[in-house]
């Protein structure tokens, strides 16, 4: 019966993701405002054939251009027809056409008027929308009122970061101050909503607070004794060029916070739950029994929360690596590139981060509970 209900909810996820996407899909398609491309779909595709340019430039090798015609239905233009046109693209770039599907359609106009269209990417919108519908509903169809609280949490989180902490940063505030000031807000929202226990939210935020802290500050001081100012990797060096009053060792820093506090709220929170479930079992547990259980609870979570939090940052830095050592493993080489050492100081800096937040929060925990039996 169980089993039932479980596959009963997946089907009402399904139903309402697709429900979702055709929705988005129209109304996506109906908007689009983007002057410099429309969406099309595929109707029709022949085989790509290839065109060499030669180089303008003295001493410039010669370009592979690869050109092909499809048939277009423009959707984001209705007063378009159906037409046959050619489009063409460079050499290992592009998007591979698929007959049926939608893609954004982009031009260029030379100086004798003639256009040269390329297709610049699949358009996938209500494909993102429809699953992260489908992934946010599953969770609160299985776990019920904490899925629905753990997801407004996360979406709290995101504003906070994407319409108020960068917002701010771009306008010149201190990336620093701003990311403490959005770690202890989006602790303080997680754990509301996360935690049942009202009387434990405060060791909670207190543990993973004090975790996050400590590990911000080792990252600090390793970010100045290697000398180390943010600009390490392409986006940080586009950044730094197009707005060039931004502190970007600040934004350095900041990405250390805004990267460990989710790990070391789910070890602070794990602990926190651990030990009041030994309270509510046994309300006369001797205090140092209960601190040594709350330790050993962290030491299990511990390792499998460094794997998770190092193994996100070597697979979002991976492409990045293997352009370092394309050209031959060179360890020293790989180590003392910024980028790299950039990496290294974030994964680790919030390991320490995980580290801290084990005795932090059971000592918070140990002395709420002897202040409590005291007061008793």
């Amino acid at each position: 019966m169980k089993i039932g209900k479980i596959i009963f909810k997946l089907m009402i996820a399904t139903a309402v993701s697709i429900m979702f996407y055709y929705a988005l899909s129209y109304v996506v398609i109906r908007k689009w405002s983007n002057t410099e491309s429309i969406i099309v779909e595929i109707l029709a595709a022949n085989d790509e054939h290839e065109k060499i340019l030669e180089g303008t430039d003295s001493g410039k090798d010669n370009y592979r251009v690869f050109e092909r015609e499809i048939v277009i239905s423009p959707l984001s233009n209705p007063n378009s027809n159906v037409q046959k046109i050619t489009v063409s693209r460079l050499e290992n770039m592009g998007v591979d056409i698929v007959v049926g599907k939608k893609y954004l359609l982009i031009w260029d106009v030379f100086e004798d008027g003639t256009l040269q269209y390329s297709v610049s990417d699949a358009f996938r919108v209500p494909e993102v929308g429809a699953f992260i519908v489908g992934v946010f509903l599953t969770v609160i169809l299985l776990t019920g009122r904490s899925g629905l609280y753990a997801v407004l949490g996360l979406f709290a989180s995101i504003g906070i970061l994407i319409f108020v902490m960068i917002p701010l940063i771009v306008k010149g505030w201190s990336p620093v101050m701003l990311s403490m000031a959005s770690v202890f807000i989006i602790s303080t929202l997680t754990i509301l909503c996360v935690v049942r226990r009202s009387r434990y939210r405060f060791v909670a935020l207190l543990g993973s607070l004090g975790g996050v802290f400590c590990g911000f500050a080792v990252g600090m001081i390793v970010v100045y004794a290697w000398q180390l100012n943010g600009l390490g990797g392409e986006g940080a060096a586009l950044l730094a060029s197009t707005l060039p009053g931004l502190n970007m060792r600040g934004i350095l820093l900041a990405s250390i916070m805004v990267g460990a506090i989710g790990a070391v709220l789910d070890v602070g929170v794990s602990i926190t739950a651990s030990m009041s479930e030994f309270v509510d079992y046994d309300p006369e547990i001797p205090l140092d029994r209960l601190l040594l259980a709350g330790l050993n609870v962290g030491n299990e979570v511990l390792g499998s929360m460094i794997n998770t939090l190092i193994l996100a940052y070597i697979g979002s830095s991976l492409p990045m690596a293997v352009l370092i050592s394309s050209g031959g493993v060179n360890i020293a080489g790989i180590l003392n590139d910024p980028y790299i050492g950039q990496e290294i100081i974030q994964s680790l800096a919030g390991t320490l981060g995980l580290l801290f937040t084990i005795p932090v929060t059971a000592f918070f925990f140990v002395i709420q509970e002897g202040i409590k039996r005291r007061d008793e």
